[in-house]
């Protein structure tokens, strides 16, 4: 594929309550509707940041070819030992399920992607209910659009659905759509296109999936115009998800147009608000490519986020030293940043690996309990390599995070007056687990570079 333009609790009331999460309910009576769907941003693990990185080891088939049947049960065993105690529970395979060594994709006797036999040999069902077993929930991945190939390469019938073929699902033009102009738009004013998401649908619920993450949506993927409006895609695989009974998430990808965000709320439970985090080199990410962009580009998206769908930061990819691509400082940004503004947290890590900073960032449990009380951070000012993100907690307390962006050591500064209150205050290192006393009318630490200080304050 192409580059895609990733201890001391709070108190009760903030505590993250660890269930064993269970495959999604087929039950009808619990309903579909996005507060059903995506109460709290999920957390979980993505395959694709170690698919996209060129660190030695990791694609030995080439690029993209690290998704496979072994490697998603090393995970799987590895999220459900170290993680999912601390509330990871999605497995998500990302890009590639389909297609052989070469990214060539391959499709059914009804146009639908069909799992390549030497990535997962036991086919797509049985990897769902291996994640299950492990008391974990399965994510699936398909690009927007009608692929290309089961168009040019024949006419497939479309399942259940006498008289419609791939050959109807189409504008008479051909007209492309999606990030990468790899798919043909579908036309739904014609009943065959709805038939033909059915299809899919009907396929990954019966597969046992309960996440599907839709990629190069438009508006957005750096796309607009009429042959880039997805957003009767997007319904239609909601309405398809509704028929068969069963509870899926529908996240979209991405850097999605805000403009449109009423009509994502509709039909999604999460959007991707910005480019790819990996940065398609020798390491998963590096801070530049591109983690810090988050920083400014979150502010307009955050008042849309709630129980039912939430923002996208993208993967997380913090826990494995060397091959992420961050210094420590960065790290902890990182982890802090997606933590206080209830992104999803998803790891893009080789969990088998995780250094012990790895594993003291995406296992702190007051950090995970801010996340998961779905309260995102603001920033006092957005407009600064400076900034400072805070949140009121459900306990009456504060969340303050200083961050530095820039690239020497400044000092920063909290206000106590810019959320609202002044005079003393008692004031905690949350990283540190260290109480720093009562601070008079704010906070000020020197940072290093691209490093932050988050604290509690009450």
């Amino acid at each position: 594929m192409l580059r895609r333009p990733l201890t001391y609790l709070l108190g009760a009331a903030l505590a993250l309550t660890v269930t064993v999460p269970a495959s999604a309910s087929t039950d009808v009576e619990r309903g579909y509707g996005r507060d059903k769907l995506a109460e709290k941003p999920y957390m979980g693990w993505s395959s694709w940041s170690m698919q996209a990185s060129k660190y030695p080891g990791l694609n030995p088939k080439g690029d993209y070819s690290w998704l496979n049947e072994a490697n998603v049960i090393k995970q799987t065993d590895a999220v459900a030992s170290k993680l999912r105690p601390f509330g990871y529970d999605y497995i998500n395979m990302d890009a590639g399920w389909w297609a052989d060594w070469s990214w060539k994709f391959g499709y059914d006797e009804y146009g639908r992607p069909t799992p390549n036999k030497e990535r997962f040999p036991r086919g797509m069902k049985w990897m769902a209910d291996y994640i299950h077993k492990k008391g974990l929930k399965a994510g699936i991945y398909i690009p927007v659009g009608l692929a290309k190939g089961v168009v040019d390469d024949g006419d497939f019938p479309v399942k259940d659905a006498p008289g419609c073929s791939t050959h109807d699902l189409i504008f008479p033009d051909k007209r492309t759509t999606n990030g990468w102009d790899s798919s043909y738009k579908i036309d739904f004013s014609n009943p065959c296109a709805q038939k033909y998401i059915d299809s899919i649908a009907t396929m990954f619920a019966d597969w046992g999936y309960d996440f599907l993450k839709i990629d190069g949506v438009g508006p957005g993927s750096w796309k607009s115009g009429p042959q880039y409006d997805n957003r009767d895609e997007i319904a239609a695989y909601r309405k398809a998800f509704d028929k068969t009974r069963r509870q899926v998430h529908i996240e979209i990808s991405w850097s999605i147009d805000i403009n449109y965000i009423e009509d994502w709320k509709k039909s999604s439970n999460g959007w991707r608000i910005d480019t790819d985090v990996e940065c398609y080199c020798n390491t998963l990410v590096t801070w530049e490519s591109s983690v810090n962009d988050r920083w400014k580009d979150l502010p307009p998206w955050i008042q849309h986020s709630g129980p039912g769908g939430w923002h996208d930061l993208d993967t997380l990819n913090v826990g494995n030293g060397e091959m992420d691509g961050l210094t420590p400082d960065e790290r902890y940004s990182y982890m802090t940043f997606w933590a206080i503004t209830s992104s999803p947290l998803y790891v893009g890590d080789d969990v088998t690996k995780l250094d012990a900073l790895g594993v003291k960032l995406l296992t702190n449990r007051e950090v995970l309990a801010l996340n998961q009380q779905g309260r995102p951070a603001k920033p006092v000012d957005p407009n600064t390599d400076q900034p400072v993100w805070w949140a009121r907690n459900k306990d009456g307390s504060y969340t303050v995070a200083l961050f530095n962006l820039g690239n020497e050591a400044k000092t920063v500064r909290a206000n106590w007056k810019d959320f609202g209150f002044d005079g003393r205050k008692n004031v905690r290192d949350v990283w540190a687990d260290k109480y720093l006393g009562k601070q008079r009318d704010g906070f000020e630490a020197t940072i290093a570079p691209h490093g932050t200080k988050l604290l509690k304050v009450w």
